[in-house]
Parts: structure tokens; C-alpha cells; sequence
């Protein structure tokens, strides 16, 4: 068979080494290649049976390839391959597929006193004083569990979600089916974070220490104890869960300090001091950036301690704030001037994105980030801030609502007591 050569020299360097690599791998010789015509009409052609042995050579190899893949990876992760295991992943993967067949218009759960929302898994976990429940997104109930909790609150992640009650001595990690574990503590838990891969750290305290943060692995394993003598006011994890951040408030001299210290997974520190300020939240906006809210600024800092870019808010002070995703959004109120608000929206630097002083005609309830936007609801409406901070549209009603959760594709889950509504961008009115 004769093949015409491209023209150019690096073009027929490359042809020539492509040839003598499917030479190699076909069995040809360059005595193959003849200009005599080959006769397709013989009971057999030596150019093709050739390669076509070793094609089937190659697939004899591949398959011995995959078995040997199979076989290891059933050996190392053997421990892993159990029969609870195998049971949820197949409701696993029937409950996705659920979330990609539809996605309820609004989905229902019980009614407790006292309730704490939380997105999950593309769905909604809702942990009442009485019971927790998760849904999928189709409205599916895949968990429901009996509890007696005074304060919930929940925190999640891909793979898990945290309950817990603000004082109680106890904690529970659930999938989207059962409570996978639960741990007693001696003192009561405080605070709680999750990151993305499943890590967590619990805030508690001890007999010898004003403030433990107790860190457990993306597997339910404790990874260490981070121990403080002043009580830590505020706490997050990274994304990818390598690096604890925890504020811890010291009084001396009736004034007062926070140090921030940044804790990764060896146990060793990096530290910066917040002079004169109460620290009121703290939150990652990247793996490698927090931002720290105090009464009179915002802060952002690198996990080396290194500050970035801080804000002072002069004569205003914030009124509700939100932050994650690359973004931080502050709803101030002027000292003077109560009634007269200024929405700020910050990147991940510390770099202002918009600023602008919406109408709210009534007091501000809940602020809400969904990337750049922002969604702040009222009393009896809620605003969606749009267009870099340009425009400004409603949604009438929702008196009753308690929560409200970001959508992945816009609008906001809006939660009320037995009920969630999707909101969408188009609900809402100029």
C-alpha cells in the first residue's frame, strides 16, 4: 500500500515517526509497502490478517488490564465494600435520579418550634426541635428521624450534613438516609463548620480550656483538638478543608483583642490580631481567603496570616451580612440616619463590586448571596438586587417565611414552617 508524504520537512519528520510507530505495532516492515496493488478478491490478504491478529492481541491484553484493576481495587478498598455501603449507594443513585427527572415547584416536611434550614445535596435538609428530614429536590423524603432538640442548627456539605443544639452536649453527622454518627461530648457544643469534602470542627470547651475546637476528617475521624484559653467567637473551615480558622476574643484592661489563627492539618498556626474590635462572623471566599466581619470593618486575609485589603465602615454599622462563594455582601444602616441603608458587595480580594442604597420601606430580615446577586427579604416581600446592583425587583408575600436558600440555576428556595417554595428569577416583578 503506497501513502503519498506531506509536504514540509517538520511535517514529514512527524509522518515518518508515525509510521515507524504503527509499523512497530502492527508487525509492518518497510518492505511492506509496495507499489504492486494488493488483490482483495484472494481468500486471504497477509497486510490485513496481520493487523488483524494484532488487534485481538491488544483487546486479549486490556481485558487482562481491567481484571487486574478490578481485583486490586476490590482488595485495597475491601473494608469499604460492605453490604450498607452497596444498599446506599443504590438509593443513592435513585434519589439522583429523582433530582434530574423534575424539581418540585415546593416540597413539604413537618412543623417544629423551632426549625434550621440548609441546602443539601441539591435538595433541602430541615432539622427541627422534633425531627429531622431531608428531601430531594423532586420533593422525595429520603430521611426522617425523631429527635428532641431545643436549638437546631445544621451544617452541610457534599456528603454530609451536621446537627446539633446550641448548648446540648451532643452532635449527629447524617448521609441523606441515616445518621451515620453520633457523638456525646463532655460540655456543650457552641458552634459547628463543614467543608466541602465532608470535614468538619465542632466548637466546645473543656476542664482546662475556655474553647475547644474539635476537627474531624472527610472519613468521621477526629484530627485534632485545637485548644484556646479566650472564648472563640467565630470559626470556619476552608473549602477543601486543610486550614481551621477560629477567631478567639482575649478582655485585658477593659479592652479587648481577637487573634485569628489559622490552624492546618499538622497542627501548626499562623496568627493576626484584630485591635479593639468584636469580630461579629467569619467566613472563607476561597480556599485561601477569609473574610472577617468586625463591628467597624471588613478584613480579608490570606492563610498565612497576611492581611489583603480591610474597609472601614465610618459612620455606618452592619445590619445583616453574608459570605462565601468567592463573594461578601454587608447590609449597613447609617448612625444617624436609622432608616437609610447601603448594600456593599465585595469580591474575593476585598474589591468592591457594587455599591447601592435600596428602598426597603420596612426592616430587613435575611440577607442572601447567590454569586453577585443578592436577595434580602422582608417582612412581606423580597428583594432580588440584580444587574451589578442597577436594579432592584420584589416578590409579594411570604409572611411566614423563616429561611431562605440559594438555587443553583437562580432564585431562592424559600423556606416557611411546613413548607419550601422556589422562587425563581422570573417571579419577580420591576
Amino acid at each position: 500500500m503506497r501513502t503519498e508524504k506531506p509536504r514540509g520537512k517538520l511535517l514529514d519528520s512527524i509522518w515518518q515517526r508515525f509510521r515507524k510507530l504503527f509499523r512497530g505495532f502492527t508487525g509492518l516492515s518497510e518492505e511492506s509497502e509496495t507499489e504492486e496493488p494488493i488483490d482483495f478478491s484472494a481468500p486471504s490478504v497477509p497486510y490485513y490478517a496481520n493487523l488483524a491478529e494484532r488487534f485481538n492481541l491488544a483487546r486479549i491484553v486490556l481485558y487482562m488490564v481491567l481484571f487486574v484493576f478490578v481485583v486490586v481495587t476490590v482488595v485495597c478498598s475491601r473494608h469499604l465494600i460492605t453490604y450498607e455501603n452497596l444498599y446506599y449507594l443504590v438509593k443513592d443513585i435513585n434519589a439522583a435520579g429523582l433530582t434530574a427527572q423534575s424539581m418540585a415547584d415546593s416540597v413539604s416536611y413537618p412543623v417544629s418550634d423551632a426549625m434550621d434550614f440548609a441546602p443539601y445535596r441539591g435538595g433541602l435538609a430541615v432539622v427541627g426541635g422534633e425531627e429531622i428530614t431531608v428531601l430531594s429536590a423532586s420533593g422525595k423524603q429520603t430521611l426522617s428521624e425523631n429527635v428532641a432538640l431545643a436549638h437546631p442548627e445544621v451544617r452541610t456539605s457534599d456528603p454530609y450534613f451536621l446537627a446539633f443544639s446550641r448548648g446540648e452536649e451532643d452532635f449527629s453527622v447524617y448521609n441523606g438516609f441515616v445518621c451515620v454518627r453520633k457523638t456525646d461530648t463532655d460540655h456543650p457544643v457552641y458552634d459547628a463548620c463543614m467543608a466541602r469534602d465532608g470535614a468538619y470542627a465542632v466548637l466546645t470547651r473543656s476542664d482546662e480550656h475556655t474553647s475547644v475546637a474539635l476537627w474531624y476528617d472527610a472519613d468521621l475521624n477526629k484530627r485534632i483538638a485545637v485548644n484556646r484559653g479566650g472564648y472563640i467567637t467565630a470559626m470556619a473551615l476552608s473549602p477543601d478543608g486543610s486550614v481551621l480558622a477560629t477567631l478567639e476574643l482575649d478582655v485585658e484592661d477593659g479592652g479587648y483583642t481577637t487573634q485569628l489563627s489559622f490552624t492546618r492539618q499538622d497542627g501548626s498556626e499562623k496568627h493576626a490580631y484584630l485591635e479593639g474590635t468584636a469580630v461579629l462572623s467569619a467566613a472563607f471566599l476561597a480556599d485561601d481567603r477569609l473574610a472577617v466581619i468586625s463591628q467597624d470593618k471588613l478584613s480579608i486575609y490570606r492563610t498565612d496570616g497576611d492581611l489583603i485589603s480591610e474597609t472601614p465602615f465610618g459612620n455606618r454599622r452592619p445590619l445583616l451580612t453574608d459570605m462565601g462563594d468567592g463573594y461578601a455582601a454587608l447590609l449597613l444602616t447609617s448612625e444617624t440616619h436609622l432608616s437609610k441603608h447601603e448594600l456593599w458587595v465585595f469580591d474575593r480580594n476585598g474589591k468592591e463590586e457594587y455599591r447601592t442604597s435600596p428602598d426597603l420601606e420596612g426592616s430587613a430580615k435575611e440577607l442572601l448571596l447567590n454569586g453577585r446577586e443578592v436577595y434580602i427579604r422582608m417582612n412581606d416581600r423580597i428583594l432580588w438586587v440584580t444587574d451589578h446592583g442597577e436594579d432592584v425587583r420584589e416578590a409579594e408575600g411570604y409572611r411566614d417565611a423563616q429561611a431562605m436558600l440559594a438555587l443553583a440555576d437562580g432564585g431562592v428556595l424559600v423556606c416557611s414552617p411546613g413548607y419550601a417554595e422556589r422562587l425563581e428569577t422570573e417571579d419577580f416583578s420591576d
